[in-house]
């Protein structure tokens, strides 16, 4: 008699991924917080160093704390049922649950610089599935493990999609 096991895998966006992340979008929010900073400066006409760098301080670190929490809720988990993103629950998003059986193919693609696994379903009504993680891309945003997380991905969807826990024979 064989012994069910419970498969969960969760993939995240790297540590790496983040920190480039939230370094882009506080140096994006520091850029925006200096436009209305050089207009006080012409205005006025006196340089105002401390607010001035108050402000950049401000702008990066909301930045940062953003870019961080919102991406540790990026990502994809795969289960015995499925595929769905991990911030929602599979009753919550049904749009964006895929069960195995359903998935028609798992293929890697580049998309805006980078590389991402699509997910294809049988339902040709429906659009394809771009993950959010993993993905590779260029500088902070590369991922050396990629294509072995998109061969787990792949692994388990042959397995599973015949609605057989992958290792076992239809008798």
């Amino acid at each position: 008699m064989g012994v069910a096991v419970a498969v969960k895998i969760t993939f995240r966006p790297t540590t790496r991924q983040v920190i480039g992340r939230a370094l882009f979008l506080a140096v994006l929010a520091v850029a925006v917080a200096l436009v209305p900073a050089v207009l006080y400066m012409l205005v006025v006409g006196h340089w105002y160093r401390l607010t001035l760098l108050g402000l950049f301080l401000i702008a990066a670190v909301v930045a940062f704390a953003v870019a961080h929490a919102g991406a540790r809720r990026h990502g994809v988990v795969l289960d015995e049922r499925g595929m769905h993103p991990l911030e929602s629950r599979p009753e919550a998003r049904p749009d964006r649950y895929a069960a195995w059986t359903e998935i028609a193919d798992i293929r890697a693609e580049r998309r805006a610089g980078r590389t991402v696994p699509v997910v294809y379903l049988n339902d040709p009504a429906q659009r394809p599935w771009r993950l959010r993680a993993p993905y590779s891309g260029r500088a902070l945003s590369a991922d050396a493990s990629l294509d072995e997380k998109i061969f787990v991905m792949r692994s388990l969807w042959e397995g599973y999609r015949r609605g057989l826990p992958p290792g076992r024979e239809r008798p």
